[in-house]
């Protein structure tokens, strides 16, 4: 199904318009604080304090809870300074051409979110050169890097964690080519930053902090521009480049939505203050429940025969379709059982790799994960007809 209207939301519990409940397997607040009422409170604090807007663009002014945000941000993931935008797209609009100029080098993952290649589509209308290289192609990669070795401005764009399948990049071989060729690693972690974080073991696969894929690859930001949003695991907007002063500054002038754009109302900021602060007092409570979901999902579906792609137990779990022609058929048996989930067909992903897109939070519960697993039953029982 596409284009749902919600006229109630709590948690993860949506009734649409004519009036069917949903549970929702579509969001990506994974660690569930949208309604937490410290962060509800922090931001009708706010929207009081310094009202509905911040009327200026970054270049002019702004309001303290922006730099408190940015201080926090960078002491999270091991940085010395941050830069905030008003979200993930504006971002890599306005930064990957910000740091190519008109005579850089964007080598990027086929695999990439698309506003990475909006951005990098922008750089390539002001003059820099755009190539692109298979995920998690090294050798690829390297051919690329030396055939463009005398270049002054490299970039090499990639996922952190990849939106549709959950997969992480290969962060460690990516940096270790970006040192090799002198070249910046760009890493757009929209979905691990929150979940996943520094020090993984056996008993806590995604880490602790949630600080970012970077962290849990324990590698260093010698070569790596980090940039991590607010809407997925903290509930509010915005997003943010992890960087070094001297990065920020130049930001602040040349990433064009920071001069002719504004970065999103005050009480975001205070929301995702309060937010880091849960962080700190439940986040691993909470990333240790994501987990446990995350895992009853993926053995159910895949005891019912379904093809799940998820090598990571991140909590998005990728259903591929054998015949994606039933795939809208496929999602309203799963509505019309009170599921809401994400659709992804061509051209949003390759030809044959169509799929059902799952995403667990903190939030959902042990009954509306056997409520999932019973809908996709009875989903198979349709395809067992036309498959």
């Amino acid at each position: 199904m596409f284009g749902v209207v919600v006229r109630k939301v709590k948690d993860r519990y949506l009734e649409d318009l004519n009036g069917h409940y949903l549970y929702d397997f579509g969001t990506q607040d994974y660690l569930g604080i949208g309604f937490d009422q410290k962060q509800v409170e922090a931001a009708v604090d706010a929207t009081r304090k310094y009202g509905t807007v911040v009327a200026w663009c970054r270049l002019v002014a702004t309001v303290d809870l922006f730099t408190k945000a940015e201080d926090e941000i960078a002491k999270l993931v091991g940085t010395e300074a941050s830069s905030i935008f008003a979200s993930t797209t504006l971002l890599n609009h306005g930064v990957i051409p910000a740091l190519m100029g008109n005579d850089g080098v964007m080598f990027l993952d086929k695999s990439a979110h698309a506003t990475m290649y909006e951005g990098a589509k922008i750089a390539r209308d002001s003059g820099a050169t755009l190539v692109s290289f298979p995920q998690n192609d090294m050798g690829a990669l390297e051919k690329l890097l030396i055939e463009h070795k005398e270049a002054k401005k490299k970039l090499i764009i990639t996922d952190g964690v990849y939106s549709m399948t959950g997969d992480y990049a290969d962060l460690p071989s990516l940096d270790k080519l970006a040192k090799k060729y002198d070249a910046m690693l760009f890493v757009d972690d929209a979905h691990g930053f929150g979940v996943v974080g520094e020090k993984p073991d056996d008993t806590h696969p995604y880490g602790f902090k949630g600080n970012g894929l970077v962290k849990y690859f324990g590698l260093d930001y010698d070569n790596i521009l980090y940039v991590g949003c607010f809407s997925k695991a903290y509930g509010t907007f915005g997003a943010f480049v992890a960087c070094s002063k001297t990065m920020k500054e130049f930001f602040l002038s040349q990433a064009t939505p920071h001069d002719l754009g504004g970065v999103g109302p005050a009480s975001a900021m205070a929301a995702l203050l309060a937010g880091l602060e849960i962080n700190g007092e439940r986040g691993e409570e909470k990333r240790q429940r994501i987990n446990v979901l995350t895992q009853k999902a993926i053995k159910g579906l895949k005891e019912l025969g379904y093809t799940v792609e998820n090598n990571t137990v991140f909590p998005i779990i990728y259903v591929k379709m054998k015949k994606p022609e039933h795939m809208v058929e496929t999602s309203k048996i799963l509505y019309d059982n009170h599921i809401l989930l994400t659709l992804s067909p061509y051209p949003m992903v390759k030809k044959g790799e169509e799929g059902l897109r799952v995403t667990v939070t903190c939030t959902n519960t042990e009954e509306e994960i056997d409520q999932l697993i019973e809908a996709f039953k009875i989903a198979k029982a349709y395809l067992a007809t036309v498959e």
